[in-house]
């Protein structure tokens, strides 16, 4: 069962370190400056967080534990195992989050934002992981599912852009477009070269 603690660990670094670099300002006496004013360490803690409090950050979690927990052999073990692990990635980070906070901010834990996106962690937790498990198939299917995550994150900057208001909205929005571009090309570049060498190593 070492294939579920990767869910569950992967969601609780997400959640736990998305909650520290949203309180670096917090530590640094900077709350009551603007965004623009702040310090370099205030800075680099902004671009952090504006790539980890993302959906596309998020859910790209999601597939990638659907992928890392998904080798088996038979293809409904890998949907499922993928499902779990997406669902469990999602839920960690919800209560990692709001536990971390709760922490530094000495506030209650439970309260509607959290069984908001708890409610939501179970809901699309599964589809996340079983398209992170389909990335496992050959063919179109596969190639479209490793896609999802750097086209997500990609069409967030262009509709969901980061507060203009950020010195770090611009940086990040470009680190993101190269990234996400960069992983399409190289996604499509290694699974059409497998495609190609695939009958070729069949058994005549």
């Amino acid at each position: 069962m070492g294939w579920v603690a990767v869910g569950a660990g992967a969601g609780m670094v997400l959640g736990a370190v998305d909650s520290v670099v949203n309180h670096v300002p917090v530590w640094l006496g900077e709350v009551g400056t603007a965004r623009a004013e702040r310090g370099g360490w205030s800075q680099l803690a902004e671009f952090a967080s504006l790539v980890l409090d993302a959906g596309w950050a998020w859910a790209a979690t999601a597939v990638l534990v659907g992928w890392l927990v998904s080798r088996h052999p038979r293809p409904a073990a890998r949907m499922l195992r993928g499902a779990v692990g997406g669902c469990l990635a999602l839920l960690t980070a919800t209560t990692a989050y709001y536990g971390v906070d709760a922490i530094f901010d000495g506030s209650a834990w439970w309260y509607e934002a959290v069984r908001y996106w708890l409610v939501g962690s179970v809901l699309l937790g599964p589809a996340l992981g079983m398209v992170g498990a389909l990335i496992r198939h050959p063919g179109p299917a596969g190639t479209i599912a490793a896609l999802v995550a750097p086209v997500g994150a990609a069409l967030q900057m262009a509709v969901l852009p980061p507060p203009p208001e950020s010195l770090m909205a611009q940086p990040v929005r470009l680190t993101v477009w190269v990234a996400a571009a960069s992983a399409a090309v190289l996604i499509i570049h290694i699974r059409g070269r497998r495609e190609v060498l695939a009958p070729s190593v069949r058994p005549s």
